[in-house]
C-alpha cells in the first residue's frame, strides 16, 4: 500500500482547516439547540382536562351541495385532539367530566370553543372538486389546586383543502381532514404556549417540593429563595404569589316577549343578569357567555361584557333584543358560563334555559299577485322601445342547478313593459329554457337589437338565471340553456353585451338582472373576487345605461314562493304597479323603482329568510345620471288631487258670513 508524504506546510494547513471545520460545525451545533424550545422537558404534573359542555355540544353549520344548512359534529374531534397533544407537554393527562369538587392535585385545564365556521362554496347539485376552508377557535385554561388561574389562552386554527361532491349531490365530502387540520392546528400551537408557561412550571416545582399551593406570607416566601437570587428573579417569583380569588356567582333571567318559550321572528327577547363578587379579592374582566346549538346561539348576544367587580360588588345589566328570522323550527339549551381572568375560589356552575324556534310563517293570501298587469295607458307609449327578455330555468346539462322560476319571470316582466309602455308585439323577443341556446342569445343581442335601433330607441333588457363569475377578475357571464361552467365559450359574457350596447345608435337601456351566482369550477375562493356589476357601467356611459341587480354577491338568489316569482323580480314587477312611486308624482321613474326593489329584497330576506341578499343600482342612486329620471311607468299611483285653497275674508270685509264647513269626505 503505497504511503503518502505531505511537506510540514501542507500538513499545517491541513491541520488548522480541520479545526476550523470542526469549530464551525459545533458553532453550528450551539445555534440549533439555541433556537429550540426553551423547556423540551415535559412538566412533572398529571393534570386532569375538563371539557366546557361548548366542547360536548360543539357543532359547525355549512352548505350542503343542494344549499340545505347542515352541521358537523366537533366534539369527538375535540375530545380525542386535546389529550393527545397535551400528553407531550406534561408527565400525564386524565381527562373526566367537569365537576365542582376540589381540583385534583395536579390541577386542572379547563378547555372550551369559540369561533366555529366552515367556507365553502358549492353551486347547487353539480359534481366536482371544490376548495373550502375551516377555522376552529380554542381556549384553554390551567387552574391551579386552590383554583388560581396561571394560564389561559384563546387561539384559532385553520385548515385548507378540497371537498368533493359525488354522485349524490347533496353529500359533501373531504370536511373531516380540513376541519381536523384547523383543531390540530390550534391545539398545537396552545400546548406550545403551554409548555412554555413559566408560572406553571414554577407550580410543578412547588408541587415537587412538597410546598404549600396557599399563598406564602412574605416570611415563608423570603425563605424559599436562593442565596444567589438576584433582584428581577426576585421579582419574578413575587409576581407569582397567587393573589386573593374572588367568589362569584350569578342569576339569569331571560323572557321572550309573549312567554311562551317559543321564539319568534320580530319578537323582543328580555336577557336580565345579576353578578356578585361574595370573595375577598377582585374579580376582573368578567363576562357571560353563551353557548348551545350555532343556530340558537345565534339569536343571542355571545357575550356579555360585566366588568370589574370588588369584593361584595353587584353588578346589574339588561339587554332587549329583537328576534332575528329563522327558515326552520330549532329546538335545544342555551347554556350561560360566567368568565373571568382572576383567581376564584369556585366556578359557579352554568344557566341553562330551554327554547324553541319558529320560522315566519306567511299566508299567501296576504301576498299581492303581481300576474296582474297593469292597464296600458294611451298617454305613455314607447312605440321605438325595444324589450329582449331571458329566463333560464332548466339546462341541457343536468348537473347545472335548476332556477325555479325564471321562465316564469321573464314572461311576465315582458308582457308588464309591453303594456305600460304600449310597446308593439313584433318589438318584443322572449327566450325561454330551450330558446335561450347560447347561439340565440348572440343573435338577439348581435343581429336582431342592432336591426331594431336608432337614436330614439330605449332597450330593456331583462334575464332571469344562473350567472358564472370568473377567478382572478370577477368578470360575470350569462349562462345560456346549453351553457356549460366549464366551457367559456359557452356563456355570454356582460362584457360584451356592453359592448354591443356601446356600438348601438340608442337613446337609453335599463338592463335587470335576478341571478344566482356561481364560482368559476376548481376556483379557490381566495382568487374570487367580488363580481364585477360596478364596472359594467363607465362614467361614460351612466347618461344611457342603468344596471338593476338583484344580487351582487357571490351565492343565490332567492326564490319568493309566496309570489310565485324570484324575490328580486317580484319586487320589481311590484314596483312597476305603482308602488315604487315614492313621490306620489304619478310617475315611476328608473331611480325609483330600483331604490323601492333593493330595499324590499334586502328587507324580505333579513326578516324572511333570516340571510343577505344585497341589490344593487348602477350607477349609484344620487350620482345625477340623467338615466335614472327616464320614466319606467306613468300613471299607477297618483297624488291626491290638492283642493284650492279659499282666501279667508279679512275682519274688515263686508260680503255674505260664510257657511258652515263641509264634514265627511
Amino acid at each position: 500500500m503505497p504511503i503518502l508524504n505531505f511537506p510540514p506546510w501542507r500538513r499545517f494547513i491541513s491541520f488548522y482547516l480541520v479545526l476550523a471545520l470542526a469549530l464551525s460545525g459545533v458553532g453550528c451545533s450551539l445555534l440549533k439547540r439555541g433556537n429550540g424550545p426553551a423547556n423540551s422537558q415535559p412538566i412533572p404534573l398529571t393534570p386532569v382536562i375538563w371539557f366546557s359542555p361548548s366542547v360536548t355540544t360543539a357543532e359547525v353549520p355549512y352548505l350542503d351541495g343542494c344549499g340545505e344548512t347542515r352541521s358537523f359534529a366537533l366534539a369527538d374531534m375535540l375530545v380525542a385532539s386535546v389529550p393527545k397533544k397535551l400528553a407531550g407537554v406534561f408527565a400525564g393527562v386524565m381527562a373526566q367530566a367537569k365537576t365542582d369538587d376540589t381540583i385534583a392535585p395536579d390541577g386542572v385545564i379547563e378547555v372550551g370553543v369559540g369561533l366555529r365556521q366552515i367556507e365553502l362554496a358549492i353551486p347547487k347539485q353539480v359534481k366536482g372538486t371544490y376548495p373550502a376552508a375551516a377555522t376552529v377557535g380554542i381556549e384553554m385554561a390551567f387552574l391551579a389546586r386552590d383554583r388560581t388561574v396561571l394560564f389561559r389562552k384563546k387561539l384559532e386554527g385553520a385548515g385548507r383543502g378540497t371537498v368533493k361532491v359525488g354522485e349524490q349531490p347533496c353529500q359533501v365530502a373531504g370536511l373531516e381532514g380540513i376541519v381536523q387540520d384547523a383543531i390540530d392546528s390550534a391545539n398545537n400551537e396552545l400546548a406550545q404556549q403551554i409548555a412554555q408557561s413559566v408560572q406553571i412550571r414554577e407550580y410543578a416545582a412547588q408541587r415537587d417540593s412538597k410546598v404549600p399551593v396557599a399563598a406564602p406570607t412574605a416570611e415563608t416566601a423570603t425563605s424559599m429563595r436562593p442565596v444567589g437570587e438576584t433582584a428581577a428573579q426576585q421579582l419574578s417569583a413575587a409576581s407569582t404569589v397567587p393573589a386573593t380569588p374572588a367568589q362569584l356567582s350569578f342569576r339569569a333571567i331571560i323572557r321572550d316577549e309573549n312567554r311562551d318559550q317559543f321564539l319568534q321572528p320580530g319578537e323582543f327577547l328580555l336577557i336580565e343578569l345579576e353578578v356578585k363578587n361574595e370573595g375577598m379579592g377582585e374579580a376582573r374582566d368578567v363576562t357571560v357567555t353563551a353557548e348551545g346549538k350555532a343556530e340558537l346561539v345565534a339569536l343571542f348576544p355571545t357575550e356579555v361584557h360585566i366588568g370589574d367587580l370588588k369584593p361584595g360588588e353587584i353588578k346589574r345589566t339588561s339587554i332587549n333584543q329583537q328576534v332575528t328570522a329563522s327558515r326552520e323550527h330549532l329546538q335545544g339549551e342555551l347554556t350561560l358560563n360566567l368568565r373571568t381572568t382572576s383567581p376564584v375560589v369556585s366556578v359557579h356552575p352554568p344557566k341553562v334555559f330551554s327554547f324553541g324556534v319558529k320560522p315566519r310563517v306567511i299566508d299567501p293570501a296576504l301576498v299581492p299577485d303581481v300576474d296582474n298587469v297593469p292597464n296600458s295607458l294611451a298617454a305613455f307609449t314607447q312605440p321605438k322601445a325595444l324589450i329582449i327578455s331571458i329566463g333560464v330555468g332548466t339546462f341541457r346539462d343536468e348537473q347545472v342547478p335548476t332556477v325555479k322560476y325564471a321562465r316564469h319571470d321573464a314572461e311576465v316582466m315582458a308582457e308588464y313593459l309591453r303594456i305600460i309602455g304600449g310597446v308593439p308585439g313584433e318589438r318584443v323577443r322572449i327566450l325561454l329554457d330551450r330558446q335561450a341556446l347560447v347561439r340565440d342569445v348572440e343573435d338577439t343581442f348581435e343581429q336582431w337589437l342592432s336591426k331594431k335601433v336608432d337614436r330614439e330607441t330605449i332597450v330593456y333588457i331583462f334575464f332571469a338565471g344562473r350567472a358564472l363569475v370568473e377567478a382572478g377578475t370577477g368578470a360575470i357571464s350569462l349562462v345560456p340553456y346549453d351553457g356549460t361552467p366549464h366551457e367559456a365559450k359557452q356563456l355570454y359574457s356582460l362584457v360584451r353585451l356592453q359592448e354591443v350596447l356601446f356600438r348601438l345608435p340608442i337613446r337609453r337601456a335599463v338592463l335587470m338582472f335576478d341571478v344566482s351566482l356561481d364560482p368559476s369550477p376548481g376556483a379557490a375562493l381566495a382568487d374570487i373576487p367580488p363580481p364585477a356589476w360596478e364596472s359594467s357601467v363607465s362614467e361614460a356611459r351612466k347618461d344611457v345605461e342603468m344596471w338593476m341587480v338583484g344580487n351582487r354577491a357571490l351565492q343565490e338568489a332567492h326564490t319568493y314562493d309566496e309570489g310565485k316569482h324570484g324575490l328580486f323580480t317580484y319586487q320589481l314587477l311590484r314596483g312597476l304597479q305603482g308602488v315604487a312611486d315614492t313621490d306620489r308624482d304619478g310617475t315611476v321613474i328608473a331611480g325609483e323603482l330600483c331604490t323601492y326593489a333593493r330595499g324590499q329584497t334586502a328587507l324580505v330576506a333579513r326578516e324572511q329568510f333570516g340571510s343577505k341578499q344585497d341589490a344593487l343600482c348602477v350607477p349609484g342612486i344620487g350620482r345625477e345620471g340623467m338615466v335614472r329620471i327616464f320614466p319606467v311607468a306613468r300613471g299607477n299611483n297618483p297624488k291626491p288631487v290638492s283642493m284650492p285653497r279659499q282666501p279667508e275674508p279679512s275682519a274688515d270685509s263686508v260680503g255674505p258670513a260664510p257657511g258652515p264647513k263641509p264634514l265627511g269626505p
